[in-house]
C-alpha cells in the first residue's frame, strides 16, 4: 500500500516531476493506484531512466517513512519495464495506463480518474470549483504561495509543509489546492501522448472504447476493485475513531492484527488487501 491520503499522491507527484526535470525524462502518462503506480516515458538513455527511477523512489520513500514512522523499502524491485517501439503498441500501453482507474473501479471513464491526471490535459480545475486567487481567503492564498514557491525553486513538497498550510482549510479549498498543486507540478507531455491519437477528444474516445492491455508485464493488480481500500480507511479513521492512518500504522503489531480480522469479517476484504493496508 502506498497511498493513504491526498498528501501522499501530491508529494509523490511533486517528487516525480522535480526528478524527471533533473534528468530530462519525458513523461507521457502517470497512473497512481492505491498500491502501485504506472509511468509511460520516452527514453533515449536507459542509464538516465534508471537514475530517475532510483532517485524518485528513494526520495519519496524517505519522506514517506519519516511521516508514517515506518522503515524499509516502499517500492518492490525489480520494476516491471516493457519497451514499445511500434505506434499501435504504444497506443495500447497508453490506454492501459490511463484506464487503470476504470479497471480498478475508481472511475467510470478514463478522464474521471483524478490520479491518472488525464483531465488536466483539458481543464485547469477539473475536480474543484474554479479558483480566483485574488478572491481567495488568506489561509488558501498562503497555501497556494507555498506550493508556487516550492515549484519555482524546483523543490518537491514534503509532509510538514503540506500539513501546515492545509491545517484549517475546508474541503472545498482543499480540492482547489489539490488541482492547483497538480497544475503547478504537472510535467506530463500531453501533446506527445495525444499525438498518437490526433486530438484530446479522439484520445479520450479511444481510451474509453478500449482499456488496453500489457502482456509484457506480469502483475496481479489489474481489474481489482480498489474501492475496498477507501472503505477500510474510512472505517479505521472514522468508525474506529483513529482519526488518521498515521495513528493506525503506529499501533503495535498485535493491535493491527486485531483490526485485520475485524476488516476481513465485516467488510469482506481479502487477507492480502488488509495486510497491505495495515503494513503486516
Amino acid at each position: 500500500m502506498i497511498f493513504y491520503s491526498v498528501k501522499d499522491y501530491l508529494i509523490l507527484f511533486s517528487v516525480i516531476t522535480v526528478v524527471a526535470c533533473r534528468y530530462g525524462i519525458k513523461i507521457l502518462g502517470i497512473s497512481m493506484m492505491p498500491d502501485h503506480i504506472h509511468l509511460i516515458v520516452y527514453v533515449r538513455d536507459p542509464d538516465r531512466f534508471r537514475a530517475f527511477v532510483r532517485d524518485y523512489t528513494s526520495i519519496f520513500t524517505k519522506l514517506y517513512n519519516r511521516h508514517y514512522g515506518l522503515t524499509g523499502p516502499l517500492f518492490n524491485t525489480p520494476f516491471g519495464c516493457a519497451p514499445k517501439f511500434i505506434h499501435k503498441k504504444i497506443r495500447t500501453a497508453i490506454a492501459y495506463v490511463y484506464n487503470n482507474p476504470v479497471e480498478g473501479h475508481l472511475a467510470l471513464r478514463a478522464e474521471e480518474g483524478q490520479w491518472n491526471f488525464l483531465a488536466y490535459a483539458n481543464e485547469k480545475y477539473p475536480f474543484s470549483k474554479k479558483l480566483r486567487i485574488d478572491k481567495a481567503r488568506w489561509a488558501l492564498r498562503k497555501a497556494l504561495y507555498t506550493v508556487k514557491a516550492c515549484r519555482k525553486n524546483r523543490r518537491w513538497l514534503d509532509y510538514t509543509e503540506i500539513e501546515k498550510v492545509t491545517e484549517n482549510l475546508p474541503r472545498r479549498e482543499l480540492q482547489q489546492l489539490t488541482d492547483y498543486t497538480i497544475r503547478k507540478y504537472n510535467c506530463i507531455d500531453y501533446e506527445a501522448a495525444i499525438a498518437y491519437y490526433g486530438s484530446y477528444e479522439e484520445m479520450v474516445t479511444a481510451l474509453n472504447a478500449n482499456t488496453g492491455s500489457e502482456y509484457d508485464l506480469k502483475e496481479d493488480t489489474y481489474a481489482k476493485d480498489y474501492r475496498i481500500y477507501k472503505t477500510m480507511i474510512l472505517i479505521l479513521c472514522h468508525g474506529k475513531k483513529m482519526e488518521t492512518m498515521e495513528k493506525v500504522l503506529n499501533l503495535p503489531r498485535p493491535e493491527r492484527y486485531r483490526l485485520r480480522w475485524s476488516l476481513i469479517r465485516n467488510k469482506g476484504a481479502t487477507d492480502k488487501e488488509v495486510a497491505k493496508l495495515l503494513r503486516l
